[in-house]
């Protein structure tokens, strides 16, 4: 039988289905000296996005035929080790799409409307007070600038022009036309077009840091930011400046750089900011939909091909 090494726990369905067709290795840690220990007799490993698979790792495999890693992004794999050892890494780029998008529009909308704020002056007994003066801005006032048109980025840009938003976009290829009402855009465009900038790249070399502090002085007053995406596309401390300065509205982030951020970050205790775990996937569809990456691996070990 196959053996398989499992990094990080997957859903219960995802891990029967796993056990039925493999012997299961479960690495006690995720870290680079446990994989190396229990890699050496394994035909596939398994992972989530947050671990780290290295040219060490994949180098002591000596049976190792693929990876795979449950979620969307791979930058945390060594793709071009991989590819020299001849080994097939596999990821669930559509899994995330919705739980994704939703949740991107979930934070535009907690920054638009500062409802959190709201119902704790409706709970400390404050409900006339909080009703005496209007707040927040309506979506479709607005122009919503999408940095990356892949399928997260194109589901973002489908719900906010469906709510009325002016939608900008740009990416590093050629893409669309969308069936929903987008102008393509370079990046100077967005940057200072945009009451909301939000990001939808790989994070790669052109992608890290993308967001600096040059791009963050361009952005025009009040504006938003929103990250989903990976942590390192914002300039972690240039971004801090900017919020504390008071020029953006505020900045919505499931990722940080550094994930997570330390106790007592002025991000986390910042008003303008909302910052969340690195959970925007995580919808219970969202997670069996990257766990399923399983069956993918036991099909090229089995019949040594994806279905």
């Amino acid at each position: 039988m196959y053996r398989i090494l499992l990094a990080d726990a997957l859903d219960s369905d995802a891990e029967r289905r796993l056990a039925a067709g493999a012997t299961v290795v479960r690495a006690p840690a995720a870290d680079e000296a446990t994989l190396c220990r229990l890699i050496g007799d394994c035909d596939a490993l398994v992972a989530r996005t947050h671990t780290r698979v290295t040219r060490a790792v994949l180098a002591v495999g000596r049976r190792l035929r693929v990876v795979g890693v449950a979620g969307v992004g791979v930058d945390r794999v060594d793709l071009a080790a991989a590819e020299e050892l001849g080994i097939t890494v596999l990821n669930t780029p559509a899994a995330a799409t919705d739980a994704v998008a939703d949740f991107t529009l979930e934070l535009m909308l907690l920054l638009l409307r500062p409802i959190p704020r709201l119902a704790d002056e409706y709970r400390r007994g404050r409900f006339a007070a909080a009703r005496q003066t209007p707040h927040g801005r309506e979506l479709r006032e607005l122009t919503v600038g999408v940095v990356g048109m892949g399928r997260i980025g194109s589901a973002v840009g489908r719900r906010c022009a469906a709510a009325g938003a002016r939608v900008l976009y740009n990416d590093i290829v050629a893409v669309g036309p969308f069936d929903f009402a987008a102008t393509p855009a370079d990046k100077p465009a967005i940057w200072t077009e945009s009451d909301v900038v939000t990001l939808h790249v790989p994070l790669t070399d052109l992608t890290r840091r993308l967001v600096n502090a040059d791009v963050l002085a361009r952005l025009r007053p009040g504006a938003l930011l929103i990250n989903t995406a990976r942590g390192a596309v914002v300039d972690t401390e240039a971004l801090t400046a900017a919020l504390q300065a008071g020029r953006l509205g505020g900045a919505g982030l499931d990722v940080t750089d550094p994930e997570p951020l330390p106790p007592g970050h002025p991000l986390l205790v910042c008003e303008r900011c909302t910052v969340t775990p690195h959970v925007a996937s995580r919808t219970f569809a969202g997670l069996r939909r990257m766990c399923a990456v399983v069956d993918e691996v036991l099909a090229i070990l089995q019949r040594g091909a994806p279905v």
